[in-house]
Formats: C-alpha cells, sequence, structure tokens
C-alpha cells in the first residue's frame, strides 16, 4: 500500500508492498507524488520493478554532478556559466532516481521553478535538464523530459524553439568578404578571417575544429578531411574523424591554402575564442546585427538540406550526434521546397 502525507511544503509519498524494500520520495505538489506512486506500483505488480534507489550512479543530481566535474562522457562542456541552472535541477532532484522521474514530476519541477524566474530562463533550465537526460545515455527517461517541454510549449510559457535559426544574407558575406580585403583590384593582405568564414560556411565546421584545422590532415586525393572531434564514447571527450569534402569545401579550403600560404596550421590565432571575437568586432563595425560565427554552420548545414543532402548524410559532415539534434538545422524557406 502507498501513503502520502504532507510534511511541511512537500508531500511524502511511501510505498510498502510485501516482497519488495520500501521506497520513500518527497516532492513539491500532490500531483507528482502521486504520479510517482502510480509509476511504481504498477512496476512492482508486473515484476518489473528493479530497485535502483541505491544505485547512487541513476540519481539525477549525481549525474549532474558527473557533468559539471567535466566527464568527457558528458555532451555540455565548461558548464562554469551554467552552474546556477544546473544546481536548481539538481536540488530540486535530489535522491531522484532518473528510472523513477516521470512527466508530471518534470511539469511540477517547471511550475515551480517558473514562479521565481522568467520564461527564458525556465526555458535554459530544462534544456539543461534534457541535456543532463541525453548525457546519462538512459535514453528511456529522454521522452518524459521532451513531453514536458512540448506541454509548456503548448502552454505558452516558453517559446517554440531554444535555438537560433539566424543566417548570413548574401548581402553581409559580401560586406564581411569586402571589409577583409578580398576585392578584385585589391592591394590589402587579405585577413585570413574571411577564409575562416569562407569554409566555415561550406563545410559546417565548427569554430574549434577550423582554429585546429591543419593541411596534413587534408587528403585532396579522396576528398575528405580528418577532424578532431566531440566523442562522448571516447576516453579522451575526442576522436579522429573522416569528413567529406562537400560541395564547395575543396575550393574553399583550396582558396585558403593558395592565400594564407602552405604551413600547416593557417589560422594561427591564439585561441579558439579569438575566432569569434574577431568576427564580433567586425560584424558590429560593419552593422551587421545579432551574426554569430556559429550561425555560419547553421548557414553550411541549411545549404546541404537545401541542396537535397538526406539527414545522415548531413549527419556525417556535421557531427551531430544525434539525428534529433540535427532537425533543428532544417530551416528551408517555402520558396525553396517550390517544384519538390
Amino acid at each position: 500500500m502507498a501513503t502520502i502525507t504532507k510534511r511541511g511544503k512537500k508531500w511524502k509519498a511511501q510505498i510498502r508492498i510485501k516482497g519488495y524494500a520500501q521506497q520513500t520520495q518527497s516532492f513539491f505538489t500532490k500531483a507528482a507524488a502521486d504520479s510517482w506512486v502510480l509509476k511504481i506500483e504498477s512496476k512492482m505488480d508486473n515484476h518489473s520493478w528493479v530497485d535502483v534507489s541505491g544505485t547512487r550512479s541513476t540519481h539525477i543530481d549525481y549525474l549532474v554532478d558527473k557533468l559539471v566535474a567535466g566527464n568527457a562522457a558528458f555532451s555540455i562542456a565548461t558548464p562554469g556559466p551554467k552552474m546556477g541552472q544546473l544546481n536548481q535541477i539538481k536540488r530540486y532532484f535530489s535522491g531522484v532516481s532518473i528510472h523513477d522521474m516521470t512527466f508530471e514530476m518534470v511539469m511540477d519541477f517547471a511550475a515551480l521553478r517558473y514562479k521565481t524566474i522568467s520564461a527564458s530562463t525556465l526555458q535554459k533550465q530544462m534544456y539543461y535538464l534534457h541535456q543532463v537526460v541525453v548525457a546519462s545515455r538512459i535514453t528511456t527517461r529522454e521522452n518524459v523530459v521532451t513531453q514536458a517541454i512540448e506541454e509548456l510549449k503548448r502552454k505558452k510559457v516558453i517559446k517554440g524553439s531554444v535555438w537560433r535559426t539566424r543566417r548570413p544574407t548574401p548581402s553581409e558575406l559580401d560586406s564581411l568578404k569586402f571589409e577583409c580585403g578580398i576585392y578584385e583590384g585589391s592591394n590589402e593582405k587579405p585577413n585570413w578571417l574571411w577564409y575562416a568564414i569562407d569554409i566555415a560556411v561550406h563545410s559546417g565546421l565548427r569554430q574549434g575544429e577550423i582554429h585546429e584545422l591543419n593541411w596534413s590532415n587534408v587528403c585532396w586525393e579522396k576528398d575528405l578531411v580528418r577532424v578532431n572531434r566531440k566523442d562522448k564514447d571516447s576516453e579522451t571527450g575526442k576522436s579522429w574523424k573522416e569528413v567529406p569534402l562537400v560541395e564547395g569545401v575543396r575550393e574553399a579550403f583550396l582558396r585558403a591554402q593558395n592565400d594564407l600560404g602552405q604551413g600547416d596550421y593557417p589560422f594561427t590565432v591564439k585561441t579558439t575564442a579569438s575566432i569569434s571575437d574577431k568576427f564580433a568586432k567586425m560584424t558590429k563595425k560593419l552593422g551587421i546585427d545579432d551574426l554569430r560565427f556559429h550561425d555560419l554552420r547553421h548557414e553550411a548545414i541549411s545549404r546541404m538540406f537545401e541542396r537535397g543532402m538526406r539527414i545522415e548524410q548531413v549527419q556525417v559532415v556535421s557531427g551531430h550526434s544525434s539525428l534529433e539534434q540535427l532537425t533543428r538545422y532544417i530551416n528551408l524557406k517555402a520558396e525553396d521546397l517550390t517544384g519538390m
């Protein structure tokens, strides 16, 4: 049998069924407690209940700790600015096994947080919770968070998308190219930044991958480039991947090699951030509003879809770990579909 009692600001749920250890959990709403009891009792009745309450590695607060510690198996890198958001998740779900997380529990968390934070901050926290679940690789719980996010969207609590869809216009790219000294009759030394931009809008390489680009890793005969990419299954968090040089990429690479010289590393800036910093300064100077270097990756991937590449093919080029992550880049305009 189960009992649910009010203790201060929380509801304490206890389940006592013969043959199973007592299960206890606290919630901020009775609805979340009822949902948890129903889920656990149903599994016990069907003899499918596995007690993981003592398995610390399945607790959500533990998974957040592992993520914050920078474990290479997790996909949120350098979570410093996100610490406050992650700590809120950790405190609310303290002691809760990811196997026991329910839709009602996630909605309860969202309702509680929405009392004290803005919709945009709640949107970020829901995204981070989703990433914690995805990073745990316990995929059976991912849908619970996804369903809660969709419900919050339906209720117009959060916006329909947390992803940027900004793409550079042809005139903006022309302005950047001209500013970098790349135009007919120019006597200026070309600015290396344009070639990073040129490669990004054709290849979809991340700025860190462009920063580490080494010509010795380009196989011109096979139209491949070896890129050191994030890999959650690798002990180091990265592994070398062969990426095909899709339409326009080979030409962008050759332009950079011809104009910047034959040195192994064409983008010899001090840090990866130098690329985005210089890009931000140039767009500000040109009056280009709200365009980030990472938007160039979105542009490249969008172009691949517009050329008719299948999502599985684009995934090989982009390096996304799942097709679900990649679908947010599908940003076609109505006129792009005319005649299809």
